[in-house]
Protein backbone atom coordinates (compact mmCIF):
# COMPACT_ATOMS: atom_id res chain seq x y z
CA UNK A 1 0.00 0.00 0.00
CA UNK A 2 1.74 3.01 -0.89
CA UNK A 3 1.80 6.35 1.13
CA UNK A 4 -0.52 9.10 0.72
CA UNK A 5 0.55 12.73 -0.06
CA UNK A 6 -1.22 15.79 1.72
CA UNK A 7 -3.60 16.45 -1.13
CA UNK A 8 -4.22 12.80 -1.64
CA UNK A 9 -5.82 12.13 1.38
CA UNK A 10 -7.59 15.37 1.65
CA UNK A 11 -8.97 13.95 -1.63
CA UNK A 12 -9.70 10.78 -0.70
CA UNK A 13 -11.78 12.09 1.91
CA UNK A 14 -13.69 14.54 -0.10
CA UNK A 15 -13.83 11.71 -3.09
CA UNK A 16 -15.31 9.22 -0.23
CA UNK A 17 -17.63 12.18 1.79
CA UNK A 18 -19.35 13.10 -1.40
CA UNK A 19 -20.09 9.09 -2.86
CA UNK A 20 -21.60 8.44 0.26
CA UNK A 21 -23.84 11.34 0.51
CA UNK A 22 -24.89 10.86 -3.62
CA UNK A 23 -24.78 6.88 -3.24
CA UNK A 24 -28.55 5.89 -2.12
CA UNK A 25 -29.14 2.54 -3.00
CA UNK A 26 -26.63 0.16 -4.11
CA UNK A 27 -26.09 -4.01 -4.20
CA UNK A 28 -23.14 -3.78 -1.57
CA UNK A 29 -19.80 -1.96 -0.83
CA UNK A 30 -16.55 -3.59 -0.24
CA UNK A 31 -13.28 -2.55 0.05
CA UNK A 32 -10.35 -3.83 -2.11
CA UNK A 33 -7.00 -5.42 -0.80
CA UNK A 34 -4.76 -7.51 -1.96
CA UNK A 35 -6.01 -7.83 -5.52
CA UNK A 36 -4.57 -9.61 -8.29
CA UNK A 37 -7.04 -9.02 -11.35
CA UNK A 38 -4.65 -9.88 -14.14
CA UNK A 39 -4.87 -13.81 -14.00
CA UNK A 40 -3.81 -15.75 -17.49
CA UNK A 41 -4.70 -19.45 -18.37
CA UNK A 42 -1.08 -20.04 -19.89
CA UNK A 43 -1.34 -23.77 -22.08
CA UNK A 44 1.56 -25.92 -21.82
CA UNK A 45 0.82 -28.16 -24.32
CA UNK A 46 -1.28 -31.03 -26.04
CA UNK A 47 -1.28 -33.88 -22.72
CA UNK A 48 -1.25 -36.85 -23.36
CA UNK A 49 0.51 -36.19 -26.82
CA UNK A 50 4.11 -36.21 -26.01
CA UNK A 51 5.93 -32.97 -24.67
CA UNK A 52 8.65 -30.51 -23.43
CA UNK A 53 7.53 -28.03 -20.43
CA UNK A 54 11.10 -26.35 -20.78
CA UNK A 55 10.93 -22.31 -21.68
CA UNK A 56 11.25 -21.95 -25.24
CA UNK A 57 12.18 -18.09 -26.45
CA UNK A 58 8.39 -17.97 -27.42
CA UNK A 59 7.40 -18.31 -23.76
CA UNK A 60 10.41 -16.06 -23.07
CA UNK A 61 8.33 -13.53 -25.18
CA UNK A 62 5.26 -14.48 -24.21
CA UNK A 63 5.80 -14.17 -20.37
CA UNK A 64 7.92 -10.61 -20.76
CA UNK A 65 4.93 -9.34 -22.80
CA UNK A 66 2.31 -10.52 -20.76
CA UNK A 67 3.92 -8.84 -17.37
CA UNK A 68 4.52 -5.65 -19.06
CA UNK A 69 0.89 -5.77 -19.85
CA UNK A 70 -0.12 -5.60 -16.28
CA UNK A 71 -0.92 -9.35 -16.00
CA UNK A 72 0.47 -10.77 -12.54
CA UNK A 73 -0.62 -14.78 -12.14
CA UNK A 74 -0.35 -17.51 -14.31
CA UNK A 75 -2.28 -20.53 -14.03
CA UNK A 76 -1.19 -23.37 -15.76
CA UNK A 77 -3.63 -26.74 -15.90
CA UNK A 78 -3.51 -30.45 -16.73
CA UNK A 79 -1.16 -30.38 -18.92
CA UNK A 80 1.52 -29.55 -15.94
CA UNK A 81 0.94 -33.18 -14.88
CA UNK A 82 0.75 -36.66 -15.58
CA UNK A 83 -3.32 -37.75 -14.66
CA UNK A 84 -3.03 -40.87 -16.41
CA UNK A 85 -0.02 -41.65 -15.23
CA UNK A 86 1.42 -42.33 -19.11
CA UNK A 87 4.92 -41.15 -18.75
CA UNK A 88 5.79 -42.07 -15.03
CA UNK A 89 4.81 -39.31 -12.79
CA UNK A 90 1.43 -38.63 -11.55
CA UNK A 91 -1.73 -36.02 -11.00
CA UNK A 92 0.70 -34.65 -8.34
CA UNK A 93 3.83 -34.37 -10.08
CA UNK A 94 5.02 -33.39 -13.84
CA UNK A 95 5.90 -35.59 -16.05
CA UNK A 96 8.63 -32.55 -16.88
CA UNK A 97 10.02 -31.97 -13.82
CA UNK A 98 13.17 -29.81 -14.69
CA UNK A 99 11.22 -28.12 -17.34
CA UNK A 100 8.41 -27.25 -15.03
CA UNK A 101 11.06 -25.77 -12.45
CA UNK A 102 12.59 -23.95 -15.21
CA UNK A 103 9.19 -22.69 -16.37
CA UNK A 104 8.39 -21.50 -12.88
CA UNK A 105 11.25 -19.36 -12.38
CA UNK A 106 10.98 -17.86 -15.29
CA UNK A 107 7.70 -16.51 -14.28
CA UNK A 108 9.02 -15.32 -11.05
CA UNK A 109 11.93 -13.94 -13.46
CA UNK A 110 9.32 -11.34 -15.09
CA UNK A 111 7.51 -10.96 -11.87
CA UNK A 112 4.52 -13.61 -12.23
CA UNK A 113 3.19 -15.61 -9.83
CA UNK A 114 2.26 -19.14 -11.15
CA UNK A 115 -0.52 -21.56 -9.42
CA UNK A 116 -1.08 -24.73 -10.89
CA UNK A 117 -4.53 -27.16 -11.24
CA UNK A 118 -4.68 -29.39 -7.80
CA UNK A 119 -8.08 -31.16 -7.46
CA UNK A 120 -9.25 -32.09 -3.63
CA UNK A 121 -11.43 -34.35 -5.09
CA UNK A 122 -11.02 -35.48 -8.24
CA UNK A 123 -8.42 -38.82 -9.14
CA UNK A 124 -8.01 -41.14 -12.38
CA UNK A 125 -9.59 -44.51 -11.24
CA UNK A 126 -6.91 -46.56 -12.75
CA UNK A 127 -4.13 -44.40 -11.33
CA UNK A 128 -1.75 -46.16 -9.13
CA UNK A 129 -2.32 -44.69 -5.73
CA UNK A 130 -6.47 -45.21 -6.03
CA UNK A 131 -7.97 -47.02 -3.53
CA UNK A 132 -11.86 -47.99 -2.95
CA UNK A 133 -11.78 -46.54 0.12
CA UNK A 134 -11.52 -43.17 -1.34
CA UNK A 135 -14.75 -43.02 -2.77
CA UNK A 136 -18.42 -43.10 -0.98
CA UNK A 137 -19.69 -43.70 -5.00
CA UNK A 138 -18.89 -44.36 -8.39
CA UNK A 139 -19.35 -40.82 -9.60
CA UNK A 140 -16.82 -38.56 -11.24
CA UNK A 141 -16.01 -36.62 -14.42
CA UNK A 142 -15.35 -39.21 -17.48
CA UNK A 143 -13.89 -36.96 -20.85
CA UNK A 144 -11.15 -37.80 -23.29
CA UNK A 145 -8.08 -39.64 -21.85
CA UNK A 146 -9.02 -39.71 -17.87
CA UNK A 147 -11.67 -41.70 -15.86
CA UNK A 148 -12.21 -39.27 -12.59
CA UNK A 149 -13.60 -40.38 -9.33
CA UNK A 150 -14.75 -38.13 -6.88
CA UNK A 151 -12.26 -38.25 -3.71
CA UNK A 152 -14.28 -38.06 -0.30
CA UNK A 153 -13.91 -35.74 2.16
CA UNK A 154 -15.28 -38.36 4.70
CA UNK A 155 -12.05 -40.69 4.04
CA UNK A 156 -9.40 -40.74 6.58
CA UNK A 157 -7.55 -42.88 3.88
CA UNK A 158 -8.45 -39.98 1.53
CA UNK A 159 -7.43 -37.09 3.57
CA UNK A 160 -4.09 -38.79 4.46
CA UNK A 161 -3.68 -39.45 0.79
CA UNK A 162 -4.62 -35.56 -0.77
CA UNK A 163 -3.54 -33.01 2.08
CA UNK A 164 0.37 -33.81 1.71
CA UNK A 165 0.29 -34.22 -1.66
CA UNK A 166 -1.28 -30.50 -2.39
CA UNK A 167 1.12 -29.23 -0.27
CA UNK A 168 4.19 -31.32 -2.06
CA UNK A 169 3.14 -29.65 -4.94
CA UNK A 170 3.91 -26.15 -3.88
CA UNK A 171 6.77 -27.37 -2.46
CA UNK A 172 8.44 -29.00 -5.27
CA UNK A 173 8.47 -26.94 -8.16
CA UNK A 174 8.48 -23.38 -6.43
CA UNK A 175 4.68 -22.85 -6.92
CA UNK A 176 2.96 -19.97 -5.69
CA UNK A 177 -0.28 -21.49 -4.41
CA UNK A 178 -2.59 -23.53 -6.07
CA UNK A 179 -6.10 -23.70 -8.37
CA UNK A 180 -8.12 -26.57 -6.34
CA UNK A 181 -10.67 -27.38 -9.05
CA UNK A 182 -12.74 -29.05 -5.98
CA UNK A 183 -15.16 -31.56 -8.67
CA UNK A 184 -17.31 -31.76 -5.42
CA UNK A 185 -19.43 -34.42 -5.56
CA UNK A 186 -23.66 -32.58 -4.72
CA UNK A 187 -25.50 -35.66 -5.07
CA UNK A 188 -24.40 -37.61 -2.46
CA UNK A 189 -23.41 -35.06 0.43
CA UNK A 190 -25.21 -34.51 3.77
CA UNK A 191 -25.95 -30.94 4.04
CA UNK A 192 -26.47 -29.11 7.16
CA UNK A 193 -28.78 -25.75 7.63
CA UNK A 194 -27.54 -22.45 9.19
CA UNK A 195 -30.25 -20.39 10.94
CA UNK A 196 -31.58 -17.99 9.23
CA UNK A 197 -30.40 -15.80 12.10
CA UNK A 198 -26.92 -16.98 11.40
CA UNK A 199 -26.42 -16.47 7.58
CA UNK A 200 -24.76 -13.16 8.13
CA UNK A 201 -21.94 -14.37 10.38
CA UNK A 202 -21.15 -17.22 8.16
CA UNK A 203 -21.23 -15.05 4.51
CA UNK A 204 -25.06 -15.71 3.92
CA UNK A 205 -24.00 -19.58 3.20
CA UNK A 206 -28.06 -20.94 4.25
CA UNK A 207 -26.29 -25.02 4.18
CA UNK A 208 -22.83 -26.16 4.64
CA UNK A 209 -20.89 -29.67 4.42
CA UNK A 210 -19.29 -30.03 7.86
CA UNK A 211 -16.43 -32.80 6.27
CA UNK A 212 -15.85 -30.53 2.86
CA UNK A 213 -15.84 -27.76 5.05
CA UNK A 214 -13.03 -29.09 7.47
CA UNK A 215 -10.86 -30.48 4.67
CA UNK A 216 -11.54 -27.01 2.11
CA UNK A 217 -10.40 -24.99 5.40
CA UNK A 218 -6.87 -27.22 5.66
CA UNK A 219 -6.02 -26.98 2.00
CA UNK A 220 -6.86 -23.22 2.28
CA UNK A 221 -5.05 -22.51 5.82
CA UNK A 222 -2.68 -24.51 4.57
CA UNK A 223 -1.46 -22.78 1.35
CA UNK A 224 -2.08 -19.58 3.45
CA UNK A 225 0.65 -20.78 5.62
CA UNK A 226 3.08 -21.03 2.90
CA UNK A 227 2.30 -17.83 1.88
CA UNK A 228 0.93 -19.00 -1.43
CA UNK A 229 -2.19 -18.13 -3.35
CA UNK A 230 -5.51 -20.64 -3.50
CA UNK A 231 -8.10 -20.05 -6.14
CA UNK A 232 -11.05 -22.56 -5.85
CA UNK A 233 -13.28 -23.83 -8.75
CA UNK A 234 -16.62 -25.37 -7.77
CA UNK A 235 -18.83 -24.57 -10.89
CA UNK A 236 -20.60 -22.28 -12.77
CA UNK A 237 -21.21 -19.47 -9.99
CA UNK A 238 -21.90 -21.86 -7.32
CA UNK A 239 -20.67 -20.63 -3.63
CA UNK A 240 -18.69 -23.43 -1.62
CA UNK A 241 -21.19 -25.44 0.65
CA UNK A 242 -18.43 -24.16 3.31
CA UNK A 243 -18.79 -21.49 6.02
CA UNK A 244 -16.66 -18.86 6.69
CA UNK A 245 -13.59 -17.46 3.78
CA UNK A 246 -11.93 -20.81 1.95
CA UNK A 247 -10.79 -18.82 -0.71
CA UNK A 248 -8.73 -15.97 -2.03
CA UNK A 249 -10.07 -15.86 -5.63
CA UNK A 250 -13.31 -18.20 -7.25
CA UNK A 251 -13.47 -18.93 -10.55
CA UNK A 252 -16.39 -19.02 -12.28
CA UNK A 253 -18.43 -18.60 -15.31
CA UNK A 254 -17.87 -22.08 -16.93
CA UNK A 255 -21.16 -23.03 -19.22
CA UNK A 256 -23.55 -20.50 -19.79
CA UNK A 257 -25.00 -16.96 -18.18
CA UNK A 258 -28.60 -18.23 -17.41
CA UNK A 259 -28.33 -17.14 -13.97
CA UNK A 260 -28.46 -13.35 -15.34
CA UNK A 261 -25.91 -10.22 -15.04
CA UNK A 262 -24.31 -10.16 -12.18
CA UNK A 263 -24.05 -13.55 -11.08
CA UNK A 264 -22.39 -14.32 -7.68
CA UNK A 265 -21.88 -10.80 -6.92
CA UNK A 266 -22.79 -11.24 -3.39
CA UNK A 267 -20.75 -14.12 -2.87
CA UNK A 268 -17.23 -13.68 -1.37
CA UNK A 269 -14.75 -11.77 -3.57
CA UNK A 270 -12.85 -12.06 -5.83
CA UNK A 271 -14.30 -13.64 -8.83
CA UNK A 272 -12.84 -14.55 -11.53
CA UNK A 273 -14.66 -15.10 -14.71
CA UNK A 274 -13.66 -18.07 -17.57
CA UNK A 275 -15.01 -16.89 -21.30
CA UNK A 276 -16.33 -20.04 -21.91
CA UNK A 277 -16.52 -19.01 -25.85
CA UNK A 278 -17.71 -22.42 -26.70
CA UNK A 279 -20.52 -22.80 -24.45
CA UNK A 280 -21.80 -19.13 -24.38
CA UNK A 281 -24.33 -18.11 -26.47
CA UNK A 282 -23.05 -14.84 -27.38
CA UNK A 283 -26.40 -13.19 -27.47
CA UNK A 284 -27.42 -14.35 -30.75
CA UNK A 285 -23.99 -13.39 -32.44
CA UNK A 286 -21.63 -15.88 -34.40
CA UNK A 287 -18.83 -15.07 -32.94
CA UNK A 288 -17.88 -14.28 -29.02
CA UNK A 289 -18.58 -10.68 -27.90
CA UNK A 290 -15.23 -9.70 -25.82
CA UNK A 291 -16.28 -6.40 -25.28
CA UNK A 292 -19.76 -6.53 -24.48
CA UNK A 293 -18.25 -9.91 -21.84
CA UNK A 294 -15.92 -7.47 -20.02
CA UNK A 295 -19.13 -4.89 -19.82
CA UNK A 296 -21.13 -7.93 -17.99
CA UNK A 297 -18.47 -8.60 -15.76
CA UNK A 298 -16.42 -5.47 -14.54
CA UNK A 299 -19.48 -3.53 -13.05
CA UNK A 300 -19.43 -6.57 -10.19
CA UNK A 301 -15.60 -6.52 -9.85
CA UNK A 302 -15.14 -9.51 -11.70
CA UNK A 303 -12.14 -9.53 -13.93
CA UNK A 304 -11.78 -12.13 -16.81
CA UNK A 305 -9.18 -14.16 -17.15
CA UNK A 306 -7.44 -14.15 -20.47
CA UNK A 307 -6.50 -17.49 -22.04
CA UNK A 308 -3.07 -17.33 -23.50
CA UNK A 309 -0.05 -19.82 -23.70
CA UNK A 310 1.22 -22.01 -26.23
CA UNK A 311 -1.34 -22.27 -29.20
CA UNK A 312 -2.78 -26.38 -29.08
CA UNK A 313 -2.57 -28.20 -31.97
CA UNK A 314 -5.28 -30.80 -30.62
CA UNK A 315 -2.61 -33.19 -30.97
CA UNK A 316 -4.03 -35.09 -27.99
CA UNK A 317 -6.75 -36.97 -30.11
CA UNK A 318 -3.81 -38.48 -32.08
CA UNK A 319 -2.51 -40.58 -28.84
CA UNK A 320 -3.90 -44.56 -29.17
CA UNK A 321 -6.70 -44.93 -26.18
CA UNK A 322 -7.63 -41.32 -25.71
CA UNK A 323 -11.18 -41.85 -25.43
CA UNK A 324 -11.44 -45.53 -23.90
CA UNK A 325 -13.01 -44.26 -20.62
CA UNK A 326 -16.03 -42.50 -22.30
CA UNK A 327 -18.59 -44.86 -23.18
CA UNK A 328 -21.80 -43.20 -21.76
CA UNK A 329 -21.81 -39.98 -23.53
CA UNK A 330 -20.79 -37.93 -26.22
CA UNK A 331 -17.00 -36.64 -25.46
CA UNK A 332 -17.07 -32.87 -25.37
CA UNK A 333 -12.96 -32.66 -25.57
CA UNK A 334 -12.73 -34.82 -27.87
CA UNK A 335 -15.02 -33.12 -30.27
CA UNK A 336 -13.56 -30.19 -29.55
CA UNK A 337 -10.05 -31.01 -29.96
CA UNK A 338 -10.12 -32.81 -33.24
CA UNK A 339 -11.82 -29.41 -34.56
CA UNK A 340 -8.58 -27.76 -33.20
CA UNK A 341 -6.57 -30.24 -34.76
CA UNK A 342 -7.99 -30.00 -38.28
CA UNK A 343 -7.93 -26.18 -37.76
CA UNK A 344 -3.96 -25.94 -37.12
CA UNK A 345 -3.44 -28.37 -40.28
CA UNK A 346 -5.02 -26.30 -42.16
CA UNK A 347 -4.01 -22.97 -40.71
CA UNK A 348 -0.32 -24.05 -39.65
CA UNK A 349 0.66 -20.17 -39.33
CA UNK A 350 -2.53 -19.16 -37.24
CA UNK A 351 -4.43 -17.93 -36.02
CA UNK A 352 -3.97 -19.95 -33.34
CA UNK A 353 -6.36 -21.55 -30.51
CA UNK A 354 -4.82 -21.10 -26.86
CA UNK A 355 -7.43 -23.24 -24.61
CA UNK A 356 -10.11 -25.75 -24.26
CA UNK A 357 -12.16 -22.78 -24.09
CA UNK A 358 -11.44 -21.02 -26.93
CA UNK A 359 -13.38 -20.45 -30.02
CA UNK A 360 -11.78 -22.01 -33.08
CA UNK A 361 -9.50 -19.98 -33.77
CA UNK A 362 -9.61 -17.54 -30.92
CA UNK A 363 -9.55 -13.50 -31.47
CA UNK A 364 -5.49 -12.15 -32.37
CA UNK A 365 -7.32 -8.81 -30.61
CA UNK A 366 -7.96 -10.76 -27.61
CA UNK A 367 -4.80 -10.05 -25.87
CA UNK A 368 -4.39 -6.69 -26.88
CA UNK A 369 -8.25 -5.96 -25.69
CA UNK A 370 -7.44 -7.82 -22.60
CA UNK A 371 -4.46 -5.68 -21.99
CA UNK A 372 -6.63 -2.39 -22.72
CA UNK A 373 -9.26 -3.34 -20.18
CA UNK A 374 -6.72 -4.41 -17.53
CA UNK A 375 -5.28 -1.00 -17.53
CA UNK A 376 -8.26 0.25 -16.75
CA UNK A 377 -9.54 -1.78 -14.70
CA UNK A 378 -6.27 -2.03 -12.33
CA UNK A 379 -5.99 1.80 -11.88
CA UNK A 380 -9.43 2.03 -10.16
CA UNK A 381 -9.28 -1.20 -8.00
CA UNK A 382 -5.89 -0.41 -6.16
CA UNK A 383 -5.43 -1.58 -2.38
CA UNK A 384 -8.08 0.14 -0.22
CA UNK A 385 -10.33 1.28 -3.40
CA UNK A 386 -13.85 1.49 -1.81
CA UNK A 387 -16.74 0.04 -4.02
CA UNK A 388 -20.22 1.11 -4.60
CA UNK A 389 -21.52 -2.00 -6.69
CA UNK A 390 -24.27 -1.99 -8.98
CA UNK A 391 -26.02 1.96 -7.74
CA UNK A 392 -30.01 1.92 -8.09
CA UNK A 393 -30.27 5.33 -6.61
CA UNK A 394 -27.49 8.20 -6.61
CA UNK A 395 -27.78 11.58 -6.32
CA UNK A 396 -25.01 12.42 -8.82
CA UNK A 397 -26.58 10.31 -11.36
CA UNK A 398 -29.61 11.90 -12.84
CA UNK A 399 -30.72 10.29 -15.41
CA UNK A 400 -33.06 6.97 -14.88
CA UNK A 401 -30.74 4.04 -14.43
CA UNK A 402 -32.57 1.22 -16.96
CA UNK A 403 -33.07 -2.81 -15.41
CA UNK A 404 -29.99 -3.76 -17.87
CA UNK A 405 -27.60 -0.99 -16.92
CA UNK A 406 -25.41 -1.41 -14.03
CA UNK A 407 -23.29 1.30 -13.13
CA UNK A 408 -20.72 0.49 -10.00
CA UNK A 409 -18.28 3.30 -8.78
CA UNK A 410 -14.94 2.93 -7.76
CA UNK A 411 -13.85 5.89 -5.03
CA UNK A 412 -10.04 6.70 -3.55
CA UNK A 413 -7.74 9.20 -4.68
CA UNK A 414 -9.98 9.59 -8.07
CA UNK A 415 -13.46 9.05 -8.06
CA UNK A 416 -14.18 6.33 -10.95
CA UNK A 417 -17.19 5.20 -12.60
CA UNK A 418 -18.32 2.17 -14.81
CA UNK A 419 -21.49 2.16 -16.65
CA UNK A 420 -22.17 -1.24 -18.43
CA UNK A 421 -25.20 -0.94 -20.65
CA UNK A 422 -26.51 -4.65 -21.29
CA UNK A 423 -29.70 -3.10 -22.85
CA UNK A 424 -30.14 -3.30 -27.40
CA UNK A 425 -30.31 0.18 -27.19
CA UNK A 426 -28.01 3.16 -26.34
CA UNK A 427 -27.99 4.57 -23.08
CA UNK A 428 -27.83 8.34 -22.47
CA UNK A 429 -26.41 8.96 -18.87
CA UNK A 430 -26.64 12.31 -17.28
CA UNK A 431 -24.56 13.04 -14.36
CA UNK A 432 -24.59 16.33 -11.85
CA UNK A 433 -20.91 16.89 -11.93
CA UNK A 434 -17.98 17.39 -14.78
CA UNK A 435 -16.90 13.59 -15.53
CA UNK A 436 -14.27 12.86 -18.53
CA UNK A 437 -14.61 9.64 -20.44
CA UNK A 438 -10.96 7.49 -19.71
CA UNK A 439 -11.18 6.11 -23.19
CA UNK A 440 -12.19 8.72 -25.55
CA UNK A 441 -11.03 11.78 -23.54
CA UNK A 442 -14.02 13.92 -23.93
CA UNK A 443 -15.18 15.86 -20.66
CA UNK A 444 -18.81 16.99 -19.76
CA UNK A 445 -21.95 15.48 -17.73
CA UNK A 446 -23.92 13.80 -20.54
CA UNK A 447 -22.72 10.26 -21.76
CA UNK A 448 -23.58 8.08 -24.46
CA UNK A 449 -23.12 4.28 -23.78
CA UNK A 450 -23.58 1.96 -27.03
CA UNK A 451 -25.85 -1.01 -26.30
CA UNK A 452 -23.51 -4.65 -24.81
CA UNK A 453 -20.48 -2.19 -24.19
CA UNK A 454 -18.60 -0.24 -21.17
CA UNK A 455 -18.06 3.48 -20.24
CA UNK A 456 -14.76 3.90 -17.85
CA UNK A 457 -15.48 7.63 -16.37
CA UNK A 458 -13.17 9.77 -13.84
CA UNK A 459 -14.43 12.84 -11.74
CA UNK A 460 -12.97 15.80 -12.71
Amino acid sequence: MKNLTLEEHRARLENLRRARSDVAACARELRIRDYMPGQVIYYLGDYPAPNSIAPTEYDYKTLKALAESGAQLIQVHEEWNDTIEKYGADKYSSYDPEGMKKFVELCHFFGLKIIPYCSSSYIHEFSRHYREDFSRCEKGCVDMHYKYRYGWAGSALWRGFIIPRTFSVMEDYGFDGIFNDWGYDWKNSEFVSVPPEKRGEFGGVEKFDPEAEDLIHILYDGVKERGGVYKLHVGHFDAAPVRWRCYDYLWVGEGDFSVGYGGGKMLDPYLVPCPDKPRLTNWGAERFDADAYFAMTIPFVQFPLLTYGRPTKGRCVDVPGVTQYNTTREDRLYQYFRRVRDWSDAHPEGPFVYSEWSQIPDDPEDFPRWSRYLALYREMTADQTVVFMEIRASREIVSKIPENVFITEFVGEKRFMAVSNMTEQPYTLTLASRWKDRVSGAEGSVFSVPPKRIAFLRLL
